[in-house]
């Protein structure tokens, strides 16, 4: 959604040529089956297939685009942040040369 409409096209297309499906698909059931217990995965499949739940994921692609720029751009800000101060931290070290 951050792309100009003319390009989206393409650029799912190229996505989906170089993608590794397979290799996301395996990622993310073996991510599951490690953290979620089988009660909870069926309250998942029972949640993404119930009217509600579909009518989420509709949304979450548009949600993702509207808050993922915010959230990097913070994340961002506090890596800087946090390399300033490490290096600051350095320099107030007294160097054992001395």
């Amino acid at each position: 959604m951050n792309m100009p409409p003319e390009s989206r096209t393409q650029f799912k297309e190229l996505m989906t040529k170089y993608l590794d499906m397979a290799a996301i698909i395996k990622a993310i059931k073996d991510a599951m089956v490690k953290h979620f217990t089988a009660d909870e995965l069926k309250a998942l499949a029972d949640f993404y297939g119930s009217p509600v739940g579909k009518s989420a994921m509709k949304k979450f692609g548009v949600y993702m685009a509207d808050a993922m720029p915010v959230i990097q751009a913070e994340i961002l800000k506090a890596q800087g942040e946090a390399i300033k101060s490490q290096a600051e931290a350095n320099r107030q070290k007294p160097d054992k040369n001395e």
